[in-house]
């Protein structure tokens, strides 16, 4: 049994759209990476039924994984490696009664082999032009955070939460080491400027009329307040990793002509009992492949196990 349990997010540029050979290799990409939960984003073409089946069923047999499919044209999804977990809820009939998602996450309800404590495990991707809309997804995310199910002990327990995927938006300013923020009050010129208009518009918003307006770091902000924590601030901030801060936090996309400066707008976020069991965050650069980066958690198996463990005693 592998000691470590790799989780990945890769949001996959339009599938590739439409290009055959560069869905492929980076379908070989990311089977290399040896993940054990693989969230995706932007699933462009994949279906559950009829002719867009065969694309849905021929990704999870390129990545040897099985998968479970989000609803709507820029699907999300969520894979995992059969050996290691074992799929118990499907969680869409909640991500159709709340908030209306622009591009509706995958969520599911995973069993780690060994263990009896289900983690809830969510793929979404937040809306990409719509700041209060953004809010309001990571508000639903949040109901993720206080889930109970009750175990064969007549124990009952809060779930435990893995989630990652893009988030269209900053992560909180303030940590040591981080990307640099764009930046709304600088020349086009400038190395931090959003020179797209629209993209200005997308990513930043108005708290006052007629003051500057901010960039919009609300989603990171709420899921850490509901104790969801982002893997890669958490090891940045351990005492003795300091040397690792430029690895955890690299950029997870580049800078552009519209999107402006390089950001790290792809996280993973766990509970925060889960924590402990991070023992590492790899940014992988897809470049020639997609405009994201793909981001890998690493986590000990047996710490993992021993925390799912102490959760079902505590209860």
């Amino acid at each position: 049994m592998e000691r470590v349990i790799r989780v990945g997010t890769c949001n996959f540029e339009l599938n590739g759209a439409g290009d055959r050979s560069r869905w492929e290799r980076m379908h070989q990409r990311l089977r290399g990476l040896k993940l054990h939960l693989s969230m995706r984003q932007e699933l462009i073409g994949c279906g559950t039924a009829g002719r867009e089946s065969e694309l849905w069923l021929d990704s999870q047999n390129a990545l040897g994984m099985r998968g479970e499919l989000g609803p709507g044209l820029g699907a999300t999804a969520l894979y995992w490696d059969p050996q290691t977990f074992t799929p118990r809820r499907n969680w869409a009939n909640d991500v159709g009664t709340t908030t209306t998602w622009a591009l509706p996450p995958t969520v599911l309800s995973l069993e780690l082999a060994g263990t009896c404590v289900p983690i809830i495990c969510a793929s979404f991707h937040h809306a990409y032009h719509d700041p209060a809309g953004r809010e309001a997804e990571a508000h639903w995310l949040t109901r993720l955070a206080d889930k109970t199910t009750t175990l064969h002990g007549g124990a009952k327990i809060t779930l435990p939460f893995i989630g990652s995927g893009d988030t269209n938006s900053y992560p909180e300013p303030g940590l040591v080491g981080d990307v640099p923020l764009p930046r709304l009050d600088v020349p086009p010129t400038h190395d931090l400027a959003i020179r797209d208009a629209p993209h200005r518009a997308h990513r930043s918003r108005l708290i006052t009329p007629g003051a500057p307006r901010v960039l919009d770091v609300w989603p990171d902000n709420i899921l850490r307040t509901a104790g969801l924590q982002d893997a890669a601030r958490h090891l940045a901030t351990l005492p003795g990793r300091e040397g690792d801060r430029a690895r955890f936090l690299a950029p997870t996309m580049d800078a552009s002509t519209t999107h402006g400066p390089q950001t790290r707008i792809d996280r993973i976020y766990l509970s925060t009992a889960l924590l402990p069991a991070v023992i590492d965050v790899e940014v992988i650069n897809m470049r020639g492949l997609s405009d994201h980066h793909t981001v890998v958690a690493s986590l000990d198996r047996a710490v993992l196990v021993s925390l799912l463990a102490d959760l079902g005693i505590r209860s």
